[in-house]
């Protein structure tokens, strides 16, 4: 029973720090595409392509370790999306919870224009230049 015990308060102590992620969603993907990538030009789209992933999370780590872009984006998302859309299915809610949580990307996507990248530009100003959000780390 005492491991039981121990195992139930590991998992809530692990889970505790899932909350406030946003895990690498296909959606959130295709969700910057159409906003910054669809209609920009020829350098940002192979950018992109190249990228694909990276533009919000860490190239070499797993899916859910977030660059200085995705951070600022999964602040902006309520709890983690991926178990929200998880318990949405198992509710029968799913599609209801997923334009929730995407209209929550759309306004971060906003909100995360205004603040500075780590090269000192805003987001905005860089997405507007037709750059990605945070230069790719330097080839090893």
């Amino acid at each position: 029973m005492k491991k039981i015990g121990l195992m139930l308060a590991v998992i809530v102590f692990v889970s505790a720090f899932h909350v406030g992620t946003a895990d690498a969603l296909p959606p959130f993907k295709k969700a910057f595409q159409v906003k910054y990538v669809d209609d920009s030009g020829d350098d940002m789209k192979a950018a992109f392509k190249s990228q694909s992933c990276n533009t919000c999370h860490v190239k070499g780590e797993k899916k859910n370790v977030n660059n200085a872009y995705g951070l600022e984006l999964a602040k902006l998302i309520e709890g983690n999306a991926k178990m929200r859309l998880k318990d949405a299915k198992a509710a029968g809610t799913e599609d209801a919870e997923k334009a929730t949580i995407l209209a929550e990307l759309a306004a971060g996507f906003t909100v995360v224009e205004g603040i500075d990248s780590p090269s000192g530009e805003t987001y905005g100003a860089r997405l507007a230049a037709g750059k990605l959000p945070q230069d790719p780390p330097p080839a090893e």
